[in-house]
């Protein structure tokens, strides 16, 4: 990830950080990504932890895994595996607020022993070669510019028969967006930072020219999208247009109740939501294997 991508993701997630604790995740489950609905799930805090369920039943990890969470918010993800899979992980993030408080959250939980969080990017980590039989991008990978780089260091990273699990935001296959059409994304991907999104096929060429050829891919759209309502809801005052957003929103920096970052936040998940509704954007789990 570039110096310049860096900054704007560290500097959305601190002035976010207030609203994600409010809004949206508890210490029971520490989420920031959206939330898996099934069958079993009647609540927005379960159907977050359902998404760790589902994500480590695709990954196949086991006791014996050790596992790399690149990009690990609050920890929240990490203290799940560790406490219902059993396995090593160690977390890491741009975002030292954060990073302290994953620290603070393993403890409380009793995981400390299992889990670990350092400050680092995950394009150009530390840890020497095959560390790890598996690593985890929860909604992470698409805040980075260089995906690329992404995956030639989780190639390095991953032991033989290792996994790399992605869950992410993918652009509609077919029809491919017009250039109007992405346009009308540019709202959700400056408000929370995000790089660019790709379509799965553009994530499975990247990933095959790394060196990954064991693709599999799963569209879970409709079990997110209840979470992405759920969102839309908190946001409800707001629907109306971008412009009395904007309005509601200068006013509230004026006296202080609110940021540029924070608005431009709100008027993101507004514009993911509509782009959702009108079919231009898909939620794609990818499993790849060394």
């Amino acid at each position: 990830m570039s110096t310049s991508q860096e900054s704007k993701v560290v500097a959305y997630y601190e002035a976010a950080g207030t609203d994600y604790r409010r809004y949206w995740f508890s210490p029971a489950n520490l989420a920031m990504h959206f939330g898996y609905y099934d069958s079993t799930v009647k609540s927005h805090g379960t159907s977050l932890l359902k998404m760790n369920e589902v994500l480590a039943s695709f990954a196949a990890i086991s006791p014996d895994d050790q596992v790399l969470d690149a990009g690990c918010g609050y920890g929240g993800s990490a203290i799940w595996l560790a406490k219902n899979r059993g396995c090593q992980v160690v977390g890491i993030n741009l975002v030292p607020e954060q990073v302290s408080a994953a620290r603070r959250f393993a403890k409380t939980s009793g995981v400390e022993d299992r889990v670990s969080f350092a400050e680092m990017n995950f394009t150009a980590t530390t840890f020497p070669d095959e560390s790890f039989d598996v690593v985890w991008a929860l909604e992470s990978l698409v805040h980075s510019d260089k995906k690329e780089a992404f995956f030639r260091e989780a190639y390095r990273l991953l032991r033989g028969g290792g996994r790399l699990i992605i869950a992410d935001y993918t652009l509609r296959e077919s029809p491919a967006l017009s250039s109007d059409q992405k346009t009308t994304l540019t709202p959700w991907l400056k408000g929370w930072a995000l790089a660019d999104l790709l379509a799965t096929s553009e994530y499975i060429q990247a990933l095959q020219a790394s060196g990954f050829q064991k693709v599999e891919t799963r569209d879970i759209t409709e079990q997110i999208r209840p979470s992405v309502n759920w969102l839309g809801k908190l946001h409800l005052p707001t629907w109306p247009t971008a412009d009395i957003v904007a309005a509601i929103g200068r006013v509230a920096c004026r006296i202080g109740l609110y940021n540029d970052i924070r608005l431009h936040g709100i008027e993101a998940g507004i514009c993911q939501n509509r782009a959702l509704r009108a079919g231009l954007w898909r939620y794609t789990l990818l499993r790849v294997q060394k």
